[in-house]
């Protein structure tokens, strides 16, 4: 329990030092491109998520087409050196399988109608889901209160003392999301991805002295060239 309340206050104060420094939340979209831009996120940066998105927009006519291409097509998609390439094509393509099968079309227009608990067990139970893409789908399309997780976000909260060892993402995006608000659920998100995107390393506190005020010195015995010219002057 001790562990766990010294990662709470390290979780809080990580989130005090970054501020409101993501991007502002996106404008609603649709859920099925959320959703696909979260699977493009996922263990990636922002900048590269980006840039797979608009080929993919470049190369396919609408989902429908992206669940009928074939994984290493999609994967061809995201451009070289594209982290997971295979697997997250893999997922994407189950995914949009699984959604048209239940669907009989590659929309999630159907759950607007249903509650928040139906939601998230519907986004759970898809083939290739990660916790990860379920939870920023339910943040940003339904307003639950998610903190996100993957692989990458995980390893820098860790190193940051920010959060307890684990191989359970979907518990431990549950235990973040009770440290803070509802309210700053996205802000936390863009935050925390921000972070990430820059390297995700912890943040030192910063020097309380003011600038341009001195410092006093330390001493070490040692007289320096001023210290002896004055003693000279004076003998």
């Amino acid at each position: 329990m001790k562990k766990a309340a010294d990662a709470g206050r390290n979780f809080g104060a990580l989130l005090r030092k970054l501020g409101k420094s993501g991007p502002p939340p996106p404008a609603q979209q649709d859920t099925v491109d959320v959703l696909i831009m979260s699977f493009l996120l996922w263990n990636c940066t922002s900048a590269k998520a980006k840039t797979a998105y608009q080929r993919i927009q470049q190369r396919v006519v609408d989902f429908n087409d992206l669940r009928v291409s074939m994984p290493g097509e999609i994967a061809g998609f995201f451009g070289g050196r594209y982290p997971q390439a295979q697997d997250r094509s893999q997922r994407i393509r189950a995914v949009l399988r699984h959604i048209y099968n239940r669907e009989h079309a590659v929309s999630l227009e159907r759950l607007n109608s249903m509650g928040k608990r139906e939601i998230k067990k519907y986004l759970r139970s898809l083939d290739g889901i990660v916790p990860f893409v379920a939870d920023r789908v339910m943040l940003l399309c339904f307003g639950s209160r998610c903190v996100p997780v993957d692989e990458n976000l995980y390893r820098a909260l860790l190193e940051a003392g920010a959060c307890q060892d684990t191989d359970d993402l979907w518990e431990l995006s549950s235990w973040l999301s009770r440290q803070i608000k509802t309210s700053e659920a996205v802000q936390t998100h863009f935050a925390l991805q921000a972070w990430v995107d820059r390297g995700g390393r912890p943040i030192r506190a910063q020097s309380s002295t003011p600038r341009g005020a001195k410092t006093t010195s330390t001493k070490t015995g040692r007289r320096t060239a001023a210290d002896r010219e004055k003693s000279s002057r004076s003998r």
